[in-house]
């Protein structure tokens, strides 16, 4: 899945062996806990999905927006981009998270072991890579 560059200290060896550290530590410890909630959502038995995604939904809404605020905060240069990627995504999120109401589990699932994992390595290895970098500069 992901490979890792450098351990989180807070993270659980699991997590933390799956996540490539980007050097700038809220956004790396979001993205150890999004891993290891998402491994839960994938690692749930068939018909017990809507709980350990509802899990992994709310943490994505709430490290979505910590990014956000500091994105805006510094002035990122690609904040409309990033934001609105962020965006595309909690629509997804959310979709699944209705058919899961429903008792429909098949796209959901999908979505944890192969959409999203897929969408995170590169999400992390482009527009988190640069924003983590212009932060760490910014914040001196």
């Amino acid at each position: 899945m992901l490979a890792t560059t450098t351990p989180a200290a807070a993270a659980t060896p699991a997590a933390a062996s799956t996540v490539p550290m980007l050097g700038y530590a809220v956004m790396d410890c979001d993205h150890v806990d999004s891993v290891a909630l998402l491994q839960a959502a994938c690692e749930a038995p068939a018909g017990e999905l809507r709980a350990p995604f509802a899990a992994f939904a709310k943490h994505l809404r709430e490290h979505f927006a910590r990014e956000n605020a500091l994105m805006t905060q510094h002035g990122f240069f690609a904040l409309h981009c990033h934001t609105e990627e962020h965006a595309r995504v909690l629509t997804v999120v959310a979709t699944m998270e209705a058919d899961l109401a429903e008792g429909k589990e098949n796209r959901a699932r999908l979505y944890v072991t192969e959409h999203f994992p897929d969408w995170f390595h590169t999400h992390l290895a482009t527009m988190d890579r640069v924003t983590a970098d212009f932060l760490a500069q910014a914040e001196g």
